[in-house]
């Protein structure tokens, strides 16, 4: 069974000579029309799957292999609005002062570590004949090869004008996951360092009580309820929660705070307490790990869902 993209989303494909979100942080068009097509057909939080130009420009090793992934904003800006001065003078410099003016900000890039043919992944969509059409306006995937595409393994990278990725972010894993939920991760077994106890663990529901839409870097919009999640196991849910808040600096306005709590008896429990909710959670939008994004309401009842929640 193909898992596809959640909530509807949608992947394209695009040629690039190059693969540099931490200098570039738009995808752009030359004409005015590509940026308004994109705007009519794409919407916040859809991907394109970036691939090497068959073009001079383009290091040979790189030509028409896929490069990664950014996860785009449904926004109208000009190239000078998302890059760096050192990518404005190289554009100068190879005589392309003139093109992808009008473009749409990036948000998250993965770099593919997997050396892999654009042919290969997107068969049907991908047409050599046609090659720098598709490049130069973009295409949507099949389902088939979005589930293709998903597999290859990434690296996330730093976007120009977006906040660093953390020292902690995920490296080699397949591209699907960051857009489902990890597996709970299991408690350490073994000889260890200090003494341990299994004993009563608490499964936690926390939500970012504060404007999660601009902790995720994520336009606001009217009569959207959403917020930021995590679900997550601990023996201490109330440190745990100091640990979250801990990075984010005094004067922010918003803070992470734990919902709701369930005990049992052992770790064991409550880790597959977690993977229940992680399994279930359709109505909510997998951020990756432990985190979601969703209607609170529908994140609580799921977490009520769950057999032998013991709650207080």
């Amino acid at each position: 069974m193909t898992r596809g993209l959640l909530d509807g989303r949608n992947m394209w494909i695009r040629a690039f000579y190059d693969f540099n979100p931490e200098e570039a942080g738009y995808v752009g068009w030359t004409m005015e029309s590509g940026q308004a097509r994109a705007l009519r057909e794409l919407k916040d939080g859809d991907l394109m799957m970036i691939y090497g130009a068959s073009s001079g420009q383009t290091k040979k090793a790189m030509r028409s292999h896929v490069l990664g992934f950014v996860e785009i904003e449904a926004r109208p800006i000009r190239d000078d609005e998302k890059a760096s001065e050192a990518a404005q003078q190289a554009k100068m410099a190879n005589g392309d002062g003139g093109k992808w003016t009008y473009g749409l900000p990036i948000r998250r890039a993965w770099r593919a570590l997997d050396n892999m043919s654009i042919e290969r992944i997107a068969p049907d969509t991908y047409d050599s004949k046609t090659g720098q059409g598709i490049g130069t306006w973009g295409r949507a995937l099949t389902p088939d090869e979005i589930e293709t595409a998903l597999k290859i393994r990434v690296t996330e990278v730093n976007v120009f004008g977006e906040e660093p990725v953390s020292e902690s972010g995920r490296t080699g894993t397949a591209f699907g996951e960051e857009f489902f939920p990890s597996k709970a991760f299991p408690g350490a077994s073994g000889e260890r360092t200090s003494s341990y106890t299994d004993g009563q663990t608490f499964l936690y529901l926390a939500k970012f009580d504060g404007d999660g839409a601009a902790l995720l870097g994520r336009p606001k919009a009217v009569a959207i309820k959403s917020v930021a999640l995590k679900i997550g196991v601990s023996n201490d849910p109330v440190a745990r929660c100091d640990q979250l808040n801990a990075g984010i600096p005094p004067a922010a306005k918003g803070r992470w705070k734990i919902e709701l709590q369930a005990s049992f008896a052992d770790r064991k429990r409550a880790e597959a307490a977690e993977q229940m909710f992680k399994d279930k959670s359709y109505k909510l939008e997998s951020l990756g790990g432990e985190f979601f994004w969703g209607d609170s309401m529908d994140a609580v009842l799921l977490f009520s869902s769950i057999p032998n929640v013991s709650r207080f």
